[in-house]
């Protein structure tokens, strides 16, 4: 089914980790080591990537007119996008708003140009930056079901940990439901990056997360409420997983598929 937390992690994928240069003359090479893309197909490829029907959407100017017929709406632009939601100029440009006050976009080739060579990213090319406003006509927004829940209600076991899942367990922990695990310390991509947490329920700084601290509570393993490695291997443990101290997709789909039992 289709998921915004895979969508914001593949715009991530694309703009932070793969080596993607600018062209649109190149715009559906989607090789992680040298392709090319423009900010429409990046978009239309990540979405199709998480599971949504594009139908004949191939740039900007066709791209609303697909998306509306498949469950989407479009959104006064406000200034307070939600995370999933497609930033969109009908003419001229098109993003992803990750959550966070952050997007992910395509945005020029490494010359200034429309048109540059495949595996040249110069840090500018695509890129997730401070959210800004272009300016956008609308946010085009997901209304077709709760990405992240099953028809049913239950939580999709898509193995990627977004507002629905933390919503969840915060229910299960007894603790408030506001979707964010908060008080995280500045990831130093080693210890505290984890790709199957999705950026947009994750805050920084503070006194750590009361969720977390919940957990720790529970599984007997310090009470700080950051979601460290040694957190994450005692959880790892209570599903009977490899203890790897990665949070990732194995240890999410455990994770939702014990919430969905309204257990932790």
């Amino acid at each position: 089914m289709p998921s915004l937390n895979t969508l914001i992690n593949r715009m991530t994928y694309w703009c932070a980790v793969a080596n993607m240069g600018y062209s649109q003359s190149d715009r559906w090479n989607f090789n992680a080591s040298a392709g090319n893309c423009d900010c429409s197909s990046l978009v239309i490829h990540a979405l199709r990537e998480a599971g949504f029907d594009t139908g004949s959407a191939t740039y900007t100017g066709n791209l609303s007119s697909n998306l509306t017929a498949r469950g989407w709406t479009r959104v006064a632009a406000n200034g307070n996008p939600h995370a999933g939601d497609i930033l969109l100029n009908d003419v001229h440009h098109v993003a992803v708003y990750l959550g966070g006050g952050r997007l992910a976009q395509a945005s020029i080739s490494e010359r200034g140009t429309a048109y540059g060579r495949a595996g040249d990213q110069t840090g500018r090319e695509t890129n997730i930056k401070a959210y800004y406003n272009y300016p956008w006509n609308c946010y085009l927004r997901y209304t077709g079901g709760n990405a992240g829940t099953a028809s049913n209600g239950a939580l999709a076991v898509d193995g990627n940990v977004g507002p629905a899942t933390v919503r969840r367990w915060q229910q299960v922990m007894g603790t408030t439901v506001d979707g964010i695990i908060s008080g995280q310390l500045v990831p130093d991509q080693r210890t505290y990056w984890r790709p199957a947490i999705d950026d947009s329920v994750v805050t920084y700084g503070g006194y750590g997360s009361n969720l977390i601290r919940a957990v720790q509570q529970r599984l007997g393993c310090g009470m700080d409420g950051l979601l460290g490695p040694a957190t994450i291997r005692a959880i790892q443990a209570h599903y009977g997983l490899t203890q790897d101290a990665s949070f990732g997709p194995a240890t999410a789909r455990a994770l939702q598929h014990a919430l969905n039992n309204n257990r932790f």
